[in-house]
């Protein structure tokens, strides 16, 4: 099977930051987030200065497709802990946005009063990230649309 990015594909960062400043750190270098991932600092130190922190995470098609099977629910690898100590560290509210085709067990943000919302988008096509802005800063609300 063949994939790409689409034309004119927008990032959820390129949609965010159409309406505001951003400062981005990834905090994992790839979707599996593996234990030898050295990049929280970073991304914790941006949430320490940033108003509000968002947070995408989720899975892609190399954790989860037609032919894959997931092992379990959870996030991949060390992502829960990541969003766990962004969340601490965060000066403003904390926003997950969770990308992914199937469930994803995440109990853990819902309980934890530092993490503001949980935005589910699926895999959101090349609009998506200004999709995801729209809802994030109020311009769309699809609750609306049921």
């Amino acid at each position: 099977m063949k994939t790409g990015l689409a034309c004119g594909y927008t990032t959820p960062l390129q949609g965010i930051g159409k309406y505001a400043k951003t400062i981005h750190q990834q905090g994992c270098k790839d979707v599996a987030c593996s234990s030898s991932d050295q990049q929280f600092g970073a991304a914790i130190e941006a949430a320490r200065v940033a108003d509000a922190t968002v947070m995408v995470m989720g899975l892609d098609q190399s954790i989860e497709a037609e032919f894959r099977d997931r092992a379990g629910l959870l996030l991949p690898g060390r992502q829960q802990e990541l969003l766990s100590k962004v969340a601490m560290a965060s000066k403003g509210p904390t926003v997950l946005v969770l990308m992914s085709g199937g469930p994803i067990d995440v109990s853990f943000a819902k309980i934890d009063p530092r993490v503001a919302s949980i935005v589910w988008v699926g895999y959101p096509g090349q609009a998506g990230g200004a999709a995801i802005a729209d809802v994030l800063f109020g311009i769309h609300n699809p609750g609306t649309c049921f």
